[in-house]
């Protein structure tokens, strides 16, 4: 396929009415100038709207033009700098964090944090201010876990005490949460009976890390049957990496994405 048939047809893939769940983890300083031009890229075929928008749109079946929403993990304080630069789009996020790292002051708790739950360098995080600035920039706020543990290795009572105590915890500092996204995002880091117990506990969404995109299908489906996808991007990848996930995820959608391989 000539390199002009190929942009071409990845041109109408993104056009595709769909909705595109992106989520990242970190907008460190020299990738500030490519998430622009990400955001550039992106506004010229997307609508960017909210997580809860999305959610009812994916619910309801009105699924009418191509949508991206963004979200990010971990509560990293680097975040506020992401989220300052989407309002300048006109674009919101849902941020989904940790509430036992934030506003831990503890060099060596965070240290181990990092290494231990993320496999990544010491990072400084968000501490509860931060995360009610965010809400009242118009952004939301999602929980991750207590501790950003593999829901999958650990016991359902010790997965009951992470969702509990992660809900308890962010609704008394800045109100209700409604949406959850489970660390580490593949299918295998997660179980029917973590999905079935989420609900249980009184959150409204799941979200994955599974890459692909969601469309309009044959019936409306409900909260509980819903898996959001969301592909990862990395803001200092080039812009034909970036491209080139959102395009196969776009190329790639059906209905079958909006539900959890184990729960059908």
């Amino acid at each position: 396929m000539a390199v002009k048939d190929y942009l071409l047809q990845a041109e109408e893939h993104l056009k595709k009415p769909r909705i595109q769940f992106l989520y990242f983890h970190h907008l460190f300083k020299d990738e500030e100038q490519n998430f622009k031009k990400t955001l550039t890229f992106l506004a010229k075929a997307h609508e960017f709207i909210s997580y809860s928008e999305a959610i009812q749109k994916i619910l309801t079946n009105t699924i009418d033009k191509p949508y991206i929403v963004f979200s990010s993990d971990d509560g990293l304080k680097n975040n506020l700098r992401a989220a300052a630069i989407l309002e300048e789009y006109g674009a919101v996020a849902c941020f989904f964090i940790n509430p036992s790292i934030i506003g831990e002051r503890s060099y060596q708790k965070i240290e181990g944090f990092c290494k231990e739950r993320l496999i990544f360098p010491t990072v400084d995080f968000m501490d509860w201010k931060d995360v009610e600035f965010l809400l009242k920039q118009g952004h939301e706020i999602g929980s991750h876990t207590m501790n950003h543990i593999n829901i999958a290795e650990e016991p359902i009572e010790r997965v009951r005490e992470e969702l509990l105590e992660s809900k308890e915890m962010i609704t008394k500092k800045i109100g209700e949460v409604m949406h959850f996204a489970y660390p580490y995002g593949r299918f295998f880091h997660f179980n029917e009976q973590a999905r079935k117990l989420c609900f249980e506990l009184g959150y409204q969404t799941v979200a994955s890390a599974e890459r692909g995109s969601h469309v309009n299908g044959p019936r409306e489906i409900t909260l509980q049957e819903l898996c959001i996808r969301r592909d990862q991007v990395i803001f200092g990848w080039d812009m034909h990496e970036i491209n080139f996930f959102l395009v196969q995820s776009a190329r790639k959608a059906c209905f079958d994405n909006s539900f959890f391989p184990y729960s059908r």
